[in-house]
């Protein structure tokens, strides 16, 4: 099933909420942790939405995160473990936002 763009850009009472989340956060640190939390079924459905949201919202450290994401589910794994250098410093960069209480990062 792909996401209707009704669905998604109406904000409606339909989207899920951690979509909802992503869009009413107030800060990096909030759209980190969603990105952090968000359930890989979700975020491979939900991926031009997830792009688009870190895009209008100038959310470099998600964009690269999420870059870094899909490439890591379309590469081949080492002994069933993703093994990607870039997603885990991106990982890392997300974590680091959300220590962050002061706001925008």
């Amino acid at each position: 099933m792909i996401a209707s763009a009704n669905l998604i850009g109406g904000m409606n009472d339909n989207i899920l909420p951690i979509l909802q989340s992503m869009t009413g956060a107030a800060n990096d640190a909030d759209r980190a942790l969603v990105l952090l939390v968000c359930p890989i079924r979700i975020m491979i459905q939900y991926q031009p939405f997830l792009e688009r949201s870190c895009s209008e919202r100038g959310f470099e450290a998600g964009s690269e995160y999420l870059t870094c994401f899909y490439a890591a589910m379309n590469q081949t794994r080492r002994n069933g473990e993703l093994v990607n250098l870039a997603l885990d410093q991106a990982r890392q960069t997300l974590l680091l936002l959300t220590q962050n209480t002061g706001g925008d990062a």
